[in-house]
């Protein structure tokens, strides 16, 4: 395997997927992870959805990725991942979808953050990033001081504003038939898609009958949950370059 390969780790709700230094782990890989609209230094669109999210990440790629490239999406990143293979399959060479969001039913957290009002939402989320430590633990994370650390840095990586408008997205563009036959145009393709869960939180992943039938594998990260780059980078990068190694 050569540095040739580019593998996007696009972020989920909150980001970035670059706070435990990946390419540290995946020697061999060219690693970017890049910053969709209103994370870390790039502005909030106005009326955002995740078409828009795709659209940046097709500009992204072609100043910073050679192509076809590998995107692994975690979460909400599954979906904009997804959705940008639909449109552009000669593009990608492959997918890793981290529990990424396949139906409306993965949207939980989304719903009821769409749902407050901002300004309410506004303390709650600055609630959270002031105690990091409880979120881990809400979260069902054990903590550890890098733990904490890496929570502190995810939580600052964007505004309350952000993640609200996010969420909207994703309850817009997940909620609907047309995403339905998006998941399928994909999964349909000629594209080679992992999916890849935590021990604890893949029950509660929805993952529908055709993509688990047609996925490549599913592979399941021992004594982890949704945050499993945080709690086992090493496991989950290693899992991650056997993946792009077969293919």
């Amino acid at each position: 395997m050569s540095k040739d390969i580019d593998l996007v780790l696009v972020h989920g709700l909150l980001g970035s997927l670059s706070f435990f230094k990946p390419e540290n782990y995946l020697p061999n890989i060219n690693v970017l992870c890049p910053d969709l609209h209103g994370y870390g230094k790039s502005p909030l669109k106005n009326d955002l959805t995740l078409l828009d999210q795709v659209d940046y990440l097709k500009q992204y790629l072609q100043t910073e990725a050679n192509s076809p490239c590998w995107l692994l999406g975690h979460s909400v990143g599954g979906a904009v991942v997804t959705m940008f293979a639909a449109q552009y399959p000669d593009l990608v060479a492959g997918i890793i979808n981290v529990e990424g969001n396949f139906t409306i039913k993965d949207a939980f957290w989304c719903q009821s953050i769409s749902e407050k009002n901002p300004a309410d939402w506004e303390i709650e989320y600055l609630k959270m990033m002031s105690d990091p430590e409880k979120w881990l633990s809400d979260s069902q994370v054990s903590l550890s001081s890098e733990r904490v650390l890496w929570a502190k840095e995810i939580l600052a990586y964007q505004d309350a504003a952000t993640v609200q408008a996010v969420a909207k997205a994703v309850v817009n563009g997940t909620d609907s038939a047309n995403y339905v036959s998006i998941v399928s145009k994909v999964m349909d393709s000629h594209i080679p898609v992992y999916l890849l869960a935590g021990q604890y939180s893949l029950e509660g992943w929805d993952i529908p009958d055709n993509v688990r039938n047609l996925a490549k594998a599913l592979i399941v990260t021992k004594e982890t949950g949704h945050m499993m780059m945080l709690e086992n980078p090493t496991e989950f990068c290693s899992v991650i370059n056997d993946i792009v190694s077969v293919e």
